[in-house]
């Protein structure tokens, strides 16, 4: 287990000394250099608090790696690889990327992901069709619509076929973090 050393590399990558630390989370000093050092383990209240602290998951405090997957079904080459690589670097693995209706539903049948991020417009291919579809036979697969589609209709149409959140393009980084959250 390796929270030690995530405690020390998230209070030093926040700018704060173990005083801070320990102040902030009411213990000693000595505490938090026993945490650092691997000498002791916070208790599950305090790694809780701790998590909230830093704004980590507590698998993050504890060195876990993100194991959830996902698919990209996008006809913009860029928006597809903008996505894979700001996911894969919050360590979801990528099992499939597509650029339409037919090579999605290859790479489904293949394996079906955690998460499945999902454009309205795919050239030919409608997107909302699509997630109808996919809801109905992949109950468990979370999809986020991310779409320049931002009109009333096309979201309450996402969300009236299942949609579990709608990011509208263009997005910065944490927009797809928050709807990663509230999954």
């Amino acid at each position: 287990m390796k929270i030690g050393t995530q405690i020390q590399a998230l209070r030093k990558k926040q700018g704060i000394t173990q005083e801070t630390l320990a102040a902030e989370m009411g213990v000693t000093v000595g505490a938090v250099s026993k945490w650092e050092n691997s000498i002791t383990l916070p208790d599950i209240l305090m790694l809780c608090s701790l998590a909230d602290y830093f704004r980590v998951s507590a698998d993050e405090l504890l060195g876990r790696k993100n194991q959830s997957t996902f698919m990209v079904c996008d006809d913009v080459p860029f928006m597809r690889d903008t996505l894979r690589e700001l996911l894969e670097k919050e360590g979801y693995q990528c099992t499939g990327m597509a650029e339409n209706a037919a090579r999605l539903h290859n790479l489904l049948e293949q394996s079906i992901p955690d998460i499945l991020f999902l454009d309205i417009h795919l050239g030919e291919d409608n997107g909302l069709d699509l997630l109808k579809e996919i809801k109905e036979q992949h109950l468990s697969t979370k999809i986020i619509m991310v779409t320049a589609d931002n009109t009333p209709e096309a979201t309450q149409a996402a969300i009236s076929y299942g949609a579990d959140a709608y990011v509208t393009k263009p997005f910065l980084p944490e927009h797809i973090t928050v709807a990663l959250n509230r999954l």
